[in-house]
């Protein structure tokens, strides 16, 4: 997935800081409207990214359902263009909610996901986001627990099959982004070692299938390496080559910079070259 950047086609709004939060244990947030608010007299300031268990010691040990709401405006001028929201994390199980309308779940701790919320959006007023979130151990889930055998049988806690705690809470940051009506939706970038020379390949692929002319740069340091492309239903390809690569190691943890560009988008990724095995 593309990280949200801000350029001159593309809008940003980081949303971490203090957000309000409440634990569910009894799973009835949703049904008594913590979707649009969460009770005044039980919710408490919470940072997001942070995670809960390290925030208050009440909550070490809690690994089932909690809520998190914050609240805030749109820009005006974002009304042309297609607002997602995007987290970055949220162990284990987290779904989103806009103005009290679910968007989508996302399973998997350890992975953004994103959702486009354009229809949702109050322009001029204020909008409000919650996010719910569950960590509850699972034989099912990676990683697994609450198992009969395998650590949990010997009193461990949590009962889990690993040995590190499993930290709940919103873990990376919440953005919320916008895109062109025609924007670049997917980069994929595979690279190759030919001696000392670099080999990139890249595929773009937009959000429809049209065609229209695009630039792909790779740069660094003052090797500046571009292809004109054309994308065909959707879909370009280019094949990129750096004499002389710097390539990346732990002991010079080299990178170089990738831009995509059509006429009404620009995606920027950050490439690290990397000895092939």
């Amino acid at each position: 997935m593309l990280y949200p950047v801000q350029n001159n086609v593309r809008n940003r709004l980081d949303l971490s800081g203090i957000w309000d939060f409440q634990i569910d244990p009894e799973r009835t947030g949703k049904d008594i409207g913590y979707a649009t608010g969460l009770n005044p007299k039980e919710a408490r300031p919470i940072a997001v990214p942070g995670s809960w268990n390290e925030q208050y010691d009440d909550l070490y040990n809690y690994l089932d359902l909690a809520w998190y709401v914050k609240r805030t405006y749109i820009p005006l001028n974002w009304q042309d263009q297609r607002i997602f929201i995007r987290v970055g994390s949220a162990p284990y199980f987290g779904t989103v909610y806009v103005n009290g309308q679910e968007v989508g779940s996302h399973e998997g701790g350890h992975l953004p996901f994103a959702f486009e919320i354009t229809g949702l959006i109050n322009w001029d007023a204020e909008n409000v986001i919650a996010i719910s979130v569950e960590n509850e151990l699972k034989p099912t889930r990676v990683p697994s627990g609450n198992l009969a055998t395998a650590l949990g049988a010997f009193g461990s806690h949590p009962r889990t099959t690993y040995d590190f705690f499993p930290f709940a809470g919103i873990h990376r940051p919440v953005v919320l982004y916008t895109v062109p009506n025609s924007y670049i939706e997917d980069v994929t970038v595979v690279t190759t070692i030919d001696g000392a020379t670099g080999i990139v390949k890249v595929t773009a692929r937009l959000n429809e299938p049209v065609t229209t002319q695009a630039t792909i740069t790779l740069s660094g340091g003052d090797q500046v390496v571009q292809a004109e492309v054309k994308f065909r239903e959707g879909t370009a390809e280019a094949k990129l080559t750096v004499p002389k690569a710097r390539l990346w190691s732990d002991q010079d943890p080299y990178l170089y910079d990738l831009t995509v560009a059509t006429g009404t988008d620009l995606t920027r990724l950050r490439w690290a070259s990397a000895r092939s095995r």
